[in-house]
């Protein structure tokens, strides 16, 4: 019995196994797998619409999954050579984990102080509709905001109030009295709005207001308004709550932003007391006194304007260290010039940018945070970029490395590439819109007057007058029009007739003719450089290529990757008839 339930649990364990191996990967590349999720994801973010991607053949999507396995198997690769282990790689992902740990301590101790969860779903269940609104406003001029000022406003809307409740029409009412000069003329209409579009007191009394009722006076950053709410209507098929958390978060960051400005400024002062950062007045005096001599120039490096004594100075200290005059100097740059330094504060914030930094990496990683960053996806995949990057630069970029001899015998090799094409050397008669002058220019020229004197006489083309008409010596392929015809002419000294070209015409006489030929070395040279280095980098990138995949295997689920988007009817036959 129990060799039959250990038996009937082995087969079960290999059915499960079996499944995920048929099911549930695109491909195996070595120990990894790429999975439908990833490979949809990537090759969205190729194509960027489904549209694109079901244009996409299935020669397509493996030519892409090949691309995808290889940088799986190149980490592999950096793996095995201990790669993760280089200390130029561990510093950079070192670096990306302390900035991903103040990240994670911003968003957990100042972001989810201020938006929390009941903010996220409150916005939700809002923006689950819009309204259609009125309103009448009653400015706060920007010189004015005493209290007394702001008294009268209110007055003035709760009189407004009484006569639109008394009778008074809300639309002639936002018509005459609204200071909104955008909606005034419209009686106040403001159109349909979703949660989120309007000041927060508004947006408030809007979604608490009923229908056609007088709703206010509502005071915000703008005035005060009176509101009357006209519809309302659901918003359809809008993404779930799970699927619109982030761009909600991201809406209320705006919203909220001066909150979440003081929030982190009020948790960065707290770090200044459990630090214990103490500034010495007199230095910082003596560093903005220093500054603010007339014969110091400030739009340069500040440092040889100081003693070392002086740079040595310590303007502050904390529980982590000190700040001195030194350290300033280098923070502020070349900048220095921006900066007020007849006011105190300007040489305090000098410091907090010193040292806050620090404070804020300490006490990420004593919170856990850096801890954490380095298993965050965004550090793990830089780490994983890194490690790749290290194993292209040792199999290519180290072995491009040639010397002369070897890019001459690819020169001599590839002779056919370095052919110098014919080339030819003519004088034109360039005249502008006048075809009859043209024609008599040209027929004085097969007269046998001296073209040289006649492009003296006639060219009209700025660029060559100076040098009576002449171009060259040029391929071909130069030139439009006027090339095509060079190459037309048999013998130095001929003669072509009056050329339409555009509106213009012109008229060409053979100078000279360079014979194709091959180029010598000294000629080729930076092209030969340039094109062995090419082809050695593909030859290496090739290399690099067969080894990886021949040490680390791809195994492709071909029925899974064919049903990710299935072929039109026709793509599937021409697909079966090509395997």
């Amino acid at each position: 019995m129990r060799k039959a339930s250990l038996l009937t649990l082995l087969a079960a364990v290999i059915l499960i196994w079996s499944c995920e191996k048929q099911g549930d990967y695109i491909a195996k590349v070595g120990k990894e797998t790429i999975g439908e999720q990833e490979y949809r994801d990537a090759f969205m973010a190729r194509f960027r619409s489904e549209d694109n991607i079901k244009q996409r053949t299935l020669d397509d999507r493996k030519r892409f999954l090949r691309e995808m396995a290889l940088e799986r198997a190149k980490y592999q690769e950096g793996i095995s050579r201990k790669y993760d282990e280089n200390t130029a790689i561990a510093e950079q992902v070192e670096a990306a984990a302390r900035r991903r740990s103040l990240d994670m301590l911003y968003e957990e101790k100042i972001m989810n102080s201020v938006i929390n969860e009941k903010m996220l779903r409150d916005f939700y269940e809002k923006s689950g509709k819009e309204i259609s609104a009125r309103h009448i406003l009653l400015k706060k001029m920007p010189g004015d905001t005493t209290e007394a000022a702001n008294a009268g406003l209110r007055a003035r809307a709760d009189s407004i109030k009484t006569a639109i409740n008394g009778g008074l029409d809300f639309k002639a009412a936002a018509k005459l009295l609204s200071e909104d000069a955008t909606t005034a003329a419209d009686s106040g209409d403001l159109g349909w709005f979703p949660w989120g579009r309007m000041v927060g007191e508004f947006q408030e009394a809007c979604w608490s207001a009923s229908l056609h009722k007088l709703a206010g006076p509502v005071e915000t950053p703008f005035g005060w308004h009176l509101i009357m709410v006209d519809s309302t209507r659901k918003i359809e098929n809008r993404p779930s709550y799970d699927e619109s958390k982030e761009e909600i978060a991201a809406r209320l960051r705006e919203v909220e932003g001066q909150k979440l400005s003081d929030a982190a400024r009020a948790y960065v002062d707290d770090l200044h007391k459990k630090y214990d950062l103490n500034l010495d007045d007199a230095v910082l005096s003596d560093f903005r006194s220093k500054l603010q001599d007339p014969q110091i120039s400030l739009n340069k490096e500040l440092g040889p304007m100081f003693t070392d004594v002086e740079k040595q100075k310590v303007a502050a200290t904390h529980k982590l260290g000190k700040v001195t005059i030194a350290d300033m100097i280098e923070k502020v740059g070349t900048n220095a010039y921006r900066v007020d330094w007849k006011n105190a504060q300007a040489a305090i914030d000098l410091v907090n940018a010193i040292a806050e930094p620090e404070f804020l990496e300490d006490h990420a990683e004593k919170e856990g945070f850096l801890k954490k960053a380095k298993s965050d996806p965004a550090v793990v995949e830089q780490q994983r970029s890194a490690i790749m990057r290290l194993v292209e630069k040792v199999e290519i970029s180290d072995k491009l490395e040639t010397d002369e001899s070897a890019d001459k015998a690819y020169y001599e090799a590839h002779l056919q590439e370095f052919i110098q094409p014919e080339m030819r050397t003519i004088r034109e008669i360039f005249i502008k819109e006048d075809s009859t002058k043209a024609a008599r220019v040209a027929q004085r020229a097969t007269k046998g007057e001296d073209f040289k004197k006649l492009a003296w006489q006639f060219n009209e083309k700025e660029s060559t007058k100076n040098d009576t008409g002449r171009i060259g010596p040029f391929e071909e392929k130069r030139f439009g029009v006027i090339g095509r015809t060079a190459f037309t002419l048999a013998n130095r000294g001929d003669m072509s007739g009056a050329v339409k070209i555009g509106k213009n015409w012109s008229v060409v006489q053979l100078l000279d003719v360079v014979p194709s030929r091959t180029k010598t070395w000294d000629e080729a040279m930076a092209e030969a450089k340039k094109q062995n280095r090419v082809a050695r980098t593909s030859q290496l990138k090739e290399q690099l290529e067969t080894m990886l995949l021949e040490k680390y295997p791809m195994n492709v689920n071909d029925e899974k990757l064919a049903a990710l988007w299935p072929l039109p009817p026709e793509r599937q036959e021409r697909a079966a008839r090509d395997q």
